[in-house]
């Protein structure tokens, strides 16, 4: 039976599921503005999910080791499973996902997966560990998949928002066929004006924005009525994806380290793009965070 934890600085307040060690309310304690993205299933069922051990999507949802065929949906398993609170405090919450039987039938690798939440003042840190505990080299991505709710206050308009970078990006946005991803050709910066994305009606027309090796390390959600903003920051992460349905009042901001399969897949994990290689004992750490201003 999934539970909520809750933490707290003075000024923000954060409830995290122990499904899927997904985040699932952050909110402004002054104002009681809610940040997050609710969960509302006419839109999108999710508010923050970890994406692990992969990121996007497969071809045909399957991938291929040597001469064997395993199956995994979409983002990987580890947002629909429960995880063990290691340890809960007033201001920090400790999350732990392990191997099983089953995820072994559709992931053939060894691990331990740790999900750190701490709020300090308007700021929540999240922080991964991926540890693996098999005899053999490990292979995988992992992602995070925050959403914030467009717009945030009553009487603004989705188009008054704009996604902002932190430095002047020469590349572009590559795009999803069928989920998966095209890297071929030169990346579209028609969307950006200087360092800004607005939220147009057509943004995500085509899905997901994928950026690769972007040079910001900080993206931020504003708008052009007043100075509220939530900017997430990162490290370790080669892609960066933007995402929302189609006139849905949220965005998603998600820092990856892996990406969906290419268009030209052959289902072979080995030559995957965005795969980690994490040695047996070895451990893989990132991080990001939500600054709430």
């Amino acid at each position: 039976m999934s539970e909520l934890v809750e933490i707290s600085s003075e000024y923000i307040q954060a409830k995290i599921s122990t499904s899927g060690a997904e985040l699932k309310s952050l909110l402004d304690t002054e104002s009681y503005k809610e940040y997050l993205w609710q969960s509302d299933e006419k839109w999108w069922k999710r508010s923050a999910p970890i994406l692990f051990p992969i990121v996007g999507k497969l071809l045909d949802d399957k991938y291929r080791m040597g001469n064997k065929y395993y199956s995994m949906s979409q983002h990987g398993f580890a947002r629909d499973m429960e995880f063990q609170v290691v340890r809960a405090e007033k201001d920090s919450a400790h999350f732990k996902l392990e191997y099983t039987e089953e995820t072994l039938k559709v992931f053939p690798f060894k691990f331990v997966l740790e999900v750190k939440f701490k709020v300090y003042g308007p700021k929540l840190f999240v922080d991964y560990e991926v540890r693996n505990v098999d005899r053999r080299d490990m292979l995988f991505s992992i992602g995070s998949h925050p959403a914030f709710n467009v717009p945030l206050d009553e009487g603004d308009k989705a188009s008054d928002y704009y996604i902002e970078f932190e430095e002047e990006e020469y590349g572009g946005a590559y795009y999803l066929e069928n989920g998966l991803v095209n890297f071929h050709g030169a990346p579209d910066r028609r969307m950006f004006k200087g360092k800004k994305i607005p939220l147009t009606e057509k943004l995500f027309k085509h899905d997901a924005l994928i950026f690769k090796d972007i040079a910001s390390s900080k993206v931020s959600l504003k708008n052009t009525s007043n100075s509220r903003s939530v900017v997430v920051e990162f490290e370790h992460c080669p892609y960066l994806g933007l995402w929302a349905p189609d006139g849905a009042p949220f965005v998603s901001i998600e820092p990856w380290s892996g990406v969906a399969d290419g268009v030209d897949s052959k289902n072979d994990f080995f030559e995957k793009e965005g795969l980690i290689t994490l040695e047996s004992g070895k451990c893989f750490q990132s991080s990001y965070s939500i600054f709430v201003n």
